[in-house]
């Protein structure tokens, strides 16, 4: 199968950040045909007009994406799409549903995906194909994130984290933050819109206020505080969690659930963040939001410069 490309290192469209294989630039886009080229160290913008990613999601709206070994799995409006970067996109491959897939994730070869049906399903990276469903939340899932090769975190709508086990297609363990009563808004509701994982570790929030939880205990470690604010976005670097939401704020905590530090952006509400873990001299953080620009943050915290695109 033929697939297309980028060179660029990130694009955005919709609230959504998506790394590329370089460090330099950024695309960002407010449709799949329409793009701007940015270089995020000398913040430079020059609008163009660029073949469209995927041949056959244009004009769909891109939620998530997922890259390995510069393959990248796109969760669209209108169903999952596969494709690679190396030029001008000629081919792509495509999951046609009618399910919006708001979050995808990469295991081994293939690509779990999840979305608005409220099951995740696991596609064959190679055929294209779905090989395997995955059943048991009602509502939409809203995030899926990979533990390891064989197991793998979701949450959604109804507000409960399930771990699951590939080998078995089964719940290995599942907690509902919204019970802890420290971490509970029932006044927001109990549902999940911030996730990650890595190691035993898992952090969540959404409705719940964001907290952390260790899989091998039956309850909340730490109550990550974000003063009120409803988490979008939350990722681990190692052992610190970058966390970001309907504020200006972007917070840093280590596995304590101590504050490091927060740094403030120009951003009224940040929607995605892209942390840079290539650079080992300035590294940077991106984050994009309302209103329509990006903030680059040199060495994780301070805000070097921002640039507007046309949302």
């Amino acid at each position: 199968m033929v697939v297309p490309a980028i060179k660029e290192s990130y694009f955005l469209h919709a609230d959504c950040l998506i790394p590329g294989p370089t460090q330099e630039e950024v695309i960002i886009s407010s449709n799949l045909s329409k793009k701007y080229l940015v270089n995020i160290r000398q913040n430079v913008l020059s609008a163009q007009s660029r073949p469209s990613l995927c041949t056959g999601i244009t004009g769909q709206r891109i939620y998530s994406s997922a890259q390995q070994d510069g393959v990248y799995a796109l969760g669209t409006s209108s169903g999952v799409g596969i494709c690679q970067w190396e030029g001008v996109p000629n081919a792509t491959g495509k999951i046609e549903t009618d399910t919006s897939f708001y979050s995808v994730a990469w295991v081994e070869r293939n690509v779990l995906a999840c979305g608005d049906n409220g099951n995740i399903i696991e596609i064959d990276g190679r055929t294209q194909q779905k090989c395997k469903d995955y059943t048991g939340h009602s509502g939409s899932v809203n995030v899926v994130k990979v533990r390891d090769d064989y197991h793998f975190v979701s949450a959604g709508y109804d507000g409960i984290c399930r771990i699951w086990d590939r080998r078995t297609g089964g719940v290995s363990k599942q907690f509902t933050p919204s019970s802890w009563a420290s971490a509970g808004r029932p006044k927001l509701g109990n549902h999940i819109t911030a996730l990650d994982v890595w190691d035993d570790w898992v952090v969540v929030g959404g409705g719940p206020n964001l907290s952390l939880w260790y899989m091998k205990e039956d309850s909340g470690v730490s109550l990550l505080d974000m003063g009120g604010s409803v988490p979008s976005i939350a990722k681990f670097a190692q052992d610190t969690i970058i966390a970001a939401g309907d504020d200006s704020f972007i917070y840093h905590w280590g596995l304590s659930g101590k504050l490091k530090y927060k740094v403030t952006s120009k951003l009224s509400r940040v929607t995605d963040l892209h942390l840079d873990t290539v650079s080992r001299n300035q590294p940077f953080l991106i984050a994009a939001g309302s209103p329509a620009e990006l903030n680059v943050f040199m060495d994780l915290g301070y805000l070097s410069h921002t640039v507007p695109y046309l949302g």
